[in-house]
């Protein structure tokens, strides 16, 4: 079996076109934004009022009317697909978006750019292979014509309903609980195993009392694996304090995408993802000894989810996971601390492994506030009566410095972790400022039952990039239903 674990940092139009193999993919599953309208926040908590969140992307399209660095305007792509010998008729259904649309056009925007994304995805896809588009109530009725004229109407094959439940009650209409995954295959050849997701009989269906009798005398007895899943799938949403949850906006439950990836796929066939956020898609691949590939355009998404599943997976070495689109090198770090302070600061969270991302309004100079937030279970003491050690789940303060450090930054420091109620604070910084960190630092120290820690560390940027971890003890990076280190 090939080993293929890809990251890739950039807009997934461009890695489609341009780095993945054509019709190499067996499984796409992709979670784009909605068109929402809403800005979808980095994971970041406070009790301080003067933290603000960080924005992971604002779900908001705007028609563009004049080229720039990014590309060609909108008119240009618009005209373009006019004359596409495939795709031509999507051109209709956005000047229709654009009719109906607000003075922005932000829907026909949307369409126009999924149209070409959704057609890129396409062009990697096996013959075999099929794809499953995630969408909301939002954009779903013409995201349904765009994969039509894309994939072809006769390739459809489902349009799934996710229900959950959880949030608030609407007063005034019917609360909206459910998602549209909207399931296609390439041709008329495809992967389906419906086998593989079978799920337990109801309490009250025939079948689980001992089978059933058709009027024709034929007997009819429960498969051991349970009924076939239909297109309605009733999956809870992530519990906010389950362990699975990483406060990424968007971020979908694993047992969602196991099904997706059980159904469509087999051991050792590739999935992409190209909108991966937190990487669970990704998750279940590798918990399914899939290969996969992942493409976020946040520094912070892909260098979270490669540390993530590097501390994870016990066959997934960091060395293991290729990634393209950031740092690998000292001379690329230093070049992105000086060009985009606040980009470095997202990449080495990401890579650290917060859990947490915030910024302090109006921050200046040393006493600069959190950058990010490490959770941390650690071990008490055994209890041999009870046979259990305690577990308690503490914070740490990370704190990112692409140039100097001085003195009154370490103090400052050691003063946001006890000021917060967390128990350890690390400073990353260049190699060439750890002496003042080390110097500068409290010397005072914490421990669980797995040894004793610096409650003030230093860890440089050169460490980071050689996959290096900071003094902590051995559940750090760990998250649930992985296979564990």
């Amino acid at each position: 079996m090939s080993n293929i674990r890809v990251l890739y940092r950039g807009d997934c139009l461009n890695i489609l076109n341009n780095y993945i193999e054509p019709e190499s993919v067996d499984l796409i599953y992709l979670d784009p934004p909605f068109n929402s309208k809403e800005q979808y926040n980095l994971p970041f908590r406070s009790q301080e009022k003067t933290h603000e969140p960080v924005a992971a992307f604002v779900d908001k399209w705007v028609w563009k009317e004049f080229a720039d660095e990014h590309g060609d305007s909108d008119n240009t792509q618009l005209e373009r697909l006019r004359k596409h010998p495939r795709l031509s008729g999507l051109a209709s259904i956005i000047d229709l978006a654009r009719e109906s649309d607000t003075p922005s056009a932000s829907m026909a925007a949307y369409v126009l750019n999924m149209a070409y994304r959704l057609d890129a995805a396409r062009r990697v896809l096996k013959e075999t292979g099929s794809i499953f588009l995630h969408c909301d109530p939002t954009a779903n009725y013409y995201l349904r014509f765009v994969m039509d004229i894309v994939f072809g109407r006769a390739n459809y094959r489902n349009e799934i309903i996710w229900h959950y439940t959880g949030g608030g009650r609407s007063k005034t209409y019917f609360s909206r609980k459910h998602d549209t995954i909207l399931y296609y295959s390439k041709s008329n050849k495809w992967t389906f195993n419906a086998d593989e997701i079978r799920i337990p009989y109801k309490e009250t269906s025939g079948y689980a009392k001992g089978g059933i009798t058709s009027s024709t005398g034929k007997r009819y007895m429960p498969h051991p694996d349970g009924t076939p899943v239909d297109d309605v799938w009733d999956i809870p949403i992530i519990n906010p304090l389950s362990k699975e949850r990483l406060g990424y906006p968007t971020q979908k439950p694993l047992k969602l995408l196991e099904r997706v990836i059980k159904a469509s796929s087999k051991e050792g066939d590739l999935i992409l993802d190209p909108f991966c956020g937190c990487g669970t898609a990704a998750h279940a691949a590798e918990n399914l000894f899939r290969n996969w590939i992942g493409i976020d355009i946040s520094r912070f998404a892909v260098s979270l989810i490669r540390h993530k599943l590097a501390n994870n997976f016990s066959n997934l070495a960091d060395v293991g996971i290729k990634t393209f689109g950031l740092p690998e090198y000292i001379v690329d770090a230093r070049k992105l601390a000086k060009e985009d302070p606040f980009e470095f600061q997202k990449w080495v969270c990401g890579r650290i492994g917060v859990n947490q991302l915030g910024q302090r309004i109006g921050a200046r100079g040393p006493d600069g506030g959190i950058d990010g937030v490490i959770e941390l279970d650690i071990i008490g003491e055994y209890n041999h009566k009870t046979g259990k050690a305690t577990i308690e789940r503490v914070t740490g303060i990370v704190q990112v410095k692409g140039g100097n450090v001085s003195a009154d930054s370490v103090r400052a420091l050691e003063n946001v972790v006890r000021r917060s109620g967390s128990i350890f604070g690390i400073m990353v910084c260049f190699e060439d400022q750890m002496r003042t960190v080390n110097n500068q630092r409290s010397k005072d120290t914490w421990s669980d039952v797995s040894g004793v820690y610096p409650f003030i560390q230093g860890f440089s940027t050169e460490d980071l990039l050689a996959r290096k971890k900071p003094a902590l003890p051995p559940l750090y990076g760990l998250h649930s239903r992985g296979r564990l280190t």
